[in-house]
């Protein structure tokens, strides 16, 4: 609960988004039920955050954050002449509510707010979802710089805090909490695992291997990781080319890649991927279903979970592993902190096709092991990675900044 209970804390909760990003609205939700008062800000851009913020009761703002989003190199200039416009319109939100503390969560989103929080006089406390921006020479170097203006940063993950400390952030400065998910509604045997399967026409027995994750485009800006310069963030190609191999052991398999185009390059990009499936005849066992809202009944019919991205926080490991699946994942970020090792999953190198494949035949062809893995998993997740443990490490820090 807020530190003074007579006037519970004003938080602005600040992301650089305007579709899908259930985490912020599982966050807004959770810390209005605690008895915070919430206000959200977020991107000016078309699409549904802003009317399911406003079923929960969540009043928000909408302020452009995003600039260029079809465009690669030549954005940054776009930003450098918008920002001013967006840092003084959010610290005119944050005076106008009479903040608190500010909540920001993305570097984009994180970078103005601690500019409008010094121009407003505000608290600011930087959520970092993901470490792509810290991963990129130019974003790195203005996080650096910018950075000491946050009264705490909170990584999504142990991986991002670490990064900080490398950065040399104080400690006392750092916190680590994860984005969790709200557990009552992700209860594997209240869904139905051939609902998704029939939708699709998969067999009821046939092996299904899935990966939900936007697609996003590959870019070469400089605000892109070397490792990631040219190719897909997600590691849709690498999933592909794994799905290759084991369809070799296992012709009967299905390969399922949920998702849409984060953008109109990341659709012109999930297109050329099926264009390429179709040219080579591998369309007959993979399906792009696109984006889906019915996360549950999707994760659930799969025999396999495989997040294998290049850069990332947890990715889809908190919803898969709570939906007990046995879960592959790439040893980035911070997914070998949910899906551990021969514990709750198997952790391969990222990029690396042949080992992808190789943990997913395992998966396949051990399902008492898979089961093992998928129960041990979900029972680490309800320990430690539910949406109330969220709401309760953030609370914590809350009362902390406010003091």
């Amino acid at each position: 609960m807020p530190s003074d209970e007579s006037k519970p804390l004003r938080i602005a909760q600040i992301v650089a988004a305007s579709s899908h990003s259930p985490w912020f609205t599982n966050i807004c939700s959770e810390m209005a039920r605690r008895g915070f008062e919430i206000v959200a800000i977020i991107d000016s851009s078309e699409g549904d955050l802003a009317g399911r913020l406003a079923a929960g009761g969540i009043r928000t703002y909408k302020v452009p954050m995003y600039f260029g989003g079809n465009l690669d190199r030549a954005r940054l200039p776009l930003y450098v002449l918008s920002f001013p416009f967006v840092i003084a319109r959010m610290a005119w939100i944050l005076r106008r509510e009479r903040i608190d503390i500010a909540h920001s969560h993305i570097f984009v989103a994180n970078f103005a707010a601690r500019m409008a929080c010094l121009l407003a006089g505000k608290r600011h406390v930087a959520g970092i979802a993901g470490p792509r921006h810290l991963e990129a020479g130019i974003t790195r170097m203005a996080e650096r710089l910018t950075c000491w203006a946050d009264d705490l940063i909170v990584g999504g993950c142990e991986y991002i805090a670490s990064i900080y400390r490398r950065l040399g952030v104080a400690d006392k400065r750092i916190a680590s909490v994860y984005y969790g998910s709200p557990a009552k509604d992700f209860d594997p045997a209240a869904v139905d695992r051939q609902a998704f399967r029939r939708e699709l026409g998969i067999a009821p027995d046939a092996p299904v291997v899935g990966l939900v994750a936007h697609f996003y485009p590959p870019m070469r800006g400089p605000q892109a990781p070397r490792k990631t310069r040219g190719v897909g963030l997600k590691g849709h190609d690498t999933f592909l080319a794994a799905a290759r191999i084991v369809s070799r052991r296992f012709p009967e398999a299905r390969f399922v890649l949920v998702g849409a185009g984060s953008n109109d390059l990341g659709e012109q990009y999930r297109q050329s991927l099926i264009e390429d499936c179709r040219a080579d005849g591998f369309i007959d066992k993979v399906l792009f279903p696109g984006h889906r809202s019915d996360l549950q009944q999707v994760l659930v019919s799969f025999d396999v979970a495989v997040q294998c991205s290049l850069t990332e926080c947890l990715g889809g490991t908190i919803e898969a592993l709570l939906m007990e699946r046995p879960t592959v994942v790439t040893r980035v970020g911070g997914m070998p902190e949910a899906v551990r090792h021969e514990e709750t999953g198997l952790v391969v190198p990222p990029a690396d096709a042949p080992a992808l494949a190789a943990a997913i035949e395992r998966l396949l062809a051990d399902r008492t092991e898979a089961l093992r893995l998928a129960r041990a998993g979900r029972a680490l997740m309800l320990e430690r990675f539910t949406l109330s443990r969220t709401g309760s490490d953030l609370a914590a820090l809350y009362a902390r900044v406010a003091c």
